[in-house]
């Protein structure tokens, strides 16, 4: 999941399932909280990612609470902070609504 555009046979592929879930976490994660003037609730709170001393536990709240703005995610069940750089990436394990679980490797929390 590279946010490029994939074609077959001259036509857009679309995605489906997981692939499209994780596509739409990812959106929400990349997606500055009130940066989205239809809805400023919409988004990732990055406050605790931005601070001097990262606190993991307030970093996991806030992604839990962007990942509760999916309808068809119950919970974060575990979530994991690898520093490369500048950039902050997130390993996650999400419960979907049917109880199977989500796993994203690697989305980069300060990408934009």
């Amino acid at each position: 999941m590279n946010g490029d555009l994939v074609f077959e046979n001259g036509d857009v592929v679309m995605v489906e399932g997981d692939e499209e879930l994780a596509q739409s976490l990812q959106t929400i994660f990349q997606t500055r909280k009130e940066e989205w003037f239809l809805n400023e609730n919409h988004g990732l709170d990055r406050s605790p990612f931005l601070t001097k001393k990262f606190d993991e536990a307030l970093a996991t709240d806030a992604i839990a609470e962007a990942a509760a703005q999916e309808e068809r995610i119950q919970r974060v069940e575990n979530v994991l902070f690898h520093r490369e750089g500048r950039s902050l990436k997130v390993d996650a394990t999400f419960i979907k609504n049917d109880g199977q679980p989500l796993q994203m490797e690697g989305v980069n929390i300060l990408a934009r």
